[in-house]
């Protein structure tokens, strides 16, 4: 939601998906922001958001370009050489969701109005989110900084002399790879370190040396996140970001400060928006101790 906003604040016009058709948040952010800027009248901005909830004909659904089919002929056979089938399991049930999705993504191709596309996947590898995941130009992979989230990337046994990447990196992988084989277009993957801890523990040291490992063999980069803030998760009922007006919400903070820092900081490592304003991490990072350091 924050990139979203970041996005449009910068003049960019932007269109979004919600695959996490289970649980919807993205969606039910962007309905509090709609709601919150029609009682106050503050025009926020907001993305044009595309639901994937509607029936559509059978017979229109399968008009996408021929680059779209390849992909997922070529990720179908990438994949068939593993235990676990993540594309061909349980697809039948999914078949109206791609059909819809790849109706939306054509009307968006055919409007040429928007510079950005951002669509939100369930957490693990389900039939329409992998194919999310070959279409992106950049991937974002949010992590909390524990041994527990890291088991998302990393199968994390005791008997392992080295780190290996789990079945969902080694299938975002194979999607990506899948991806350029067809286009010839890379992915930029990024993990995002969220829940950081200030001051730099042996935990902290241990996940960023097996990060190390395993981005070597799967292929990403990782950038500084979020940490735990109470803010967060107050803006959502509003529908609210960083990014919007003092006033909007609750009266300006320290906390929200530091946010908006800590994001700003977080578009810019992501590369979306050339010369985005922010504030120097080694500057903010002196901010943060000093409000530890008084409280």
């Amino acid at each position: 939601m924050h990139i979203i906003v970041a996005l449009l604040k910068a003049g960019k016009r932007v269109a979004s998906f919600d695959l996490d058709l289970n649980q919807l948040t993205l969606t039910r952010y962007l309905s509090n922001r709609r709601e919150w800027d029609r009682a106050r009248e503050l025009k926020l901005e907001l993305p044009d958001h595309y639901p994937l909830t509607d029936e559509i004909p059978h017979d229109k659904a399968w008009s996408h370009r021929a680059e779209l089919r390849q992909f997922i002929s070529k990720l179908k056979k990438r994949g068939r050489s593993q235990k676990q089938d993540f594309i061909n399991g349980s697809a039948s049930g999914h078949n109206a969701d791609l059909r819809l999705f790849i109706l939306q993504l054509k009307k968006i191709e055919q409007a040429h109005k928007h510079d950005f596309i951002v669509i939100d996947t369930p957490g693990g590898v389900q039939h329409l989110s992998l194919i999310a995941h070959g279409l992106a130009d950049t991937l974002i992979t949010p992590i909390n900084d524990s041994l527990l989230d890291l088991d998302v990337l990393v199968a994390i046994e005791q008997s392992d002399l080295k780190p290996q990447p789990s079945v969902y990196a080694k299938t975002v992988r194979r999607a990506l790879d899948a991806r350029q084989k067809v286009s010839g277009r890379a992915t930029d993957w990024i993990v995002v370190r969220n829940r950081l801890e200030l001051v730099q523990s042996s935990n902290q040291r241990q996940i960023s040396q097996v990060l190390d490992v395993i981005r070597t063999i799967v292929g990403f980069r990782i950038a500084r996140g979020l940490l735990e803030r109470p803010v967060y998760r107050e803006f959502f009922a509003c529908g609210l970001t960083v990014f919007d007006p003092v006033g909007a919400a609750e009266p300006s903070s320290p906390s929200n400060f530091l946010a908006r820092v800590e994001v700003q900081n977080l578009i810019r490592e992501l590369g979306l928006i050339e010369h985005h304003e922010s504030l120097e991490e080694e500057a903010f990072h002196e901010i943060e101790l000093d409000t530890v350091r008084s409280q």
